[in-house]
């Protein structure tokens, strides 16, 4: 066994109801003056009310930003700070998915710290000095694991490119994990994230930075996902599939920070920043044909997730052959009514070219079961279109 190093220095809080009294979270800060980070849609939801009825019944005094946005922008980013620097704030709280959660990542590090997010973006000309105001995440989606990582993903328009701030700093003190907020997500949010955390917990478990912790927790996000998912997409209010879903995405986010990520990822970040296509969407219409092309790579581990991925077959079960992910795969982007095609998102054969030179320059590249090649970049796409 290789010597590994495992990272996980969030603290997870998990139950229905957790983000109504954070009456405890406040009084450990000694916070006296909250930003409470979320989106448009989201701050109009009962849950989020309910979050801000105990708030004030703790006393505390917050102000709210909800004009963050999807694959939040550069200047989306620079404008909240500009604005938001006026203020002394002691405590930020995020409330709502993977974007609203990275936007207050970006926003969290950079009032303390100098500078545009563009300057701390993969490639960019600063590194993070200070650490960021403390962030308390509470993830309405079951599916980016933002709540626990180490990174912010932002877009860069005029690049047209999506690249990430990555640092320990970044990541979250506490993620309040409350399935009760999960309920009210619409269904294609709920199919789209949910393929997210699929897509986290297997190329955490099949790339070539794995080790034995970020496996076990990889193996039993997707055993939940399989069985869960579904049930969370057809029945919004199913407590249990709920549950297990917020579980497992925090366990496959909590795989790939340690394990590392993969081709689909890279191709699929190079999608959105090109075509807009949202992240788990483009992660779950790529994840079949970049994983038959890694077959060769992990032949056993895929295997593997093909017994995990059809409940009745747990074990050691020699019927389970590496290509029957693939099938299971398909099949549960169709239970979800997952677009099958790129052609169907607005990807055209004309973006390949930036596609490709984007892909090639994720910075997880090597970490992929197989080399990811300009060759191997193209086929997925050809095969994917």
């Amino acid at each position: 066994m290789n010597d590994f190093i495992f990272k996980m220095p969030t603290r997870i809080v998990f139950g229905a109801g957790q983000s109504r009294d954070l009456s405890a979270i406040l009084k450990e800060f000694s916070a006296k003056h909250i930003l409470i980070v979320t989106g448009k849609n989201t701050g109009k939801t009962a849950s989020f009310a309910h979050m801000c009825e105990g708030l004030k019944a703790c006393g505390a005094a917050y102000d709210i930003f909800n004009d963050t946005q999807p694959e939040p922008p550069v200047e989306a980013v620079d404008q909240a700070v500009s604005a938001l620097r006026k203020t002394d704030y002691d405590l930020v709280i995020a409330f709502g998915g993977g974007s609203v959660i990275d936007s207050a990542k970006a926003i969290s590090m950079l009032l303390r710290n100098e500078g545009s997010v563009r300057d701390y973006l993969f490639g960019g000309s600063r590194e993070i000095k200070n650490r960021g105001i403390p962030l308390i995440g509470i993830p309405t989606t079951a599916g980016s694991g933002s709540e626990v990582t180490a990174s912010s993903v932002i877009s860069d328009p005029l690049r047209g490119k999506k690249l990430s701030i990555t640092h320990p700093y970044l990541i979250p003190t506490i993620a309040v994990v409350d399935p009760e907020v999960q309920c009210e997500m619409p269904a294609k949010i709920t199919s789209s994230t949910g393929m997210d955390a699929l897509t986290h917990a297997i190329e955490a478990y099949v790339s070539k930075n794995s080790e034995p912790v970020s496996d076990a927790l990889a193996v039993g996000a997707i055993r939940m996902i399989g069985e869960y998912l579904p049930r969370a997409y057809k029945t919004p209010n199913d407590m249990e599939a709920r549950s297990h879903m917020a579980v497992a995405s925090v366990m496959a986010a909590a795989a790939f920070m340690n394990g590392g990520l993969g081709a689909v990822h890279g191709i699929s970040q190079a999608i959105g920043g090109i075509a807009h296509v949202s992240h788990g969407l483009g992660n779950a219409l790529l994840l079949p044909y970049v994983c038959e092309k890694n077959l060769p790579g992990s032949p056993e581990k895929f295997a593997h997730i093909a017994q995990l991925l059809t409940p009745h077959k747990l074990g050691a079960d020699p019927s389970c052959k590496p290509e029957d992910c693939i099938t299971k795969i398909i099949e549960l982007n169709r239970v979800l009514d997952i677009p099958e095609k790129l052609s169907q998102v607005k990807v055209t054969r004309e973006m390949f070219p930036q596609i490709l030179e984007e892909s090639l320059a994720y910075r997880l590249l090597p970490l992929n079961p197989v080399p990811m090649t300009e060759q191997f970049v193209m086929e997925i796409l050809n095969e994917a279109f």
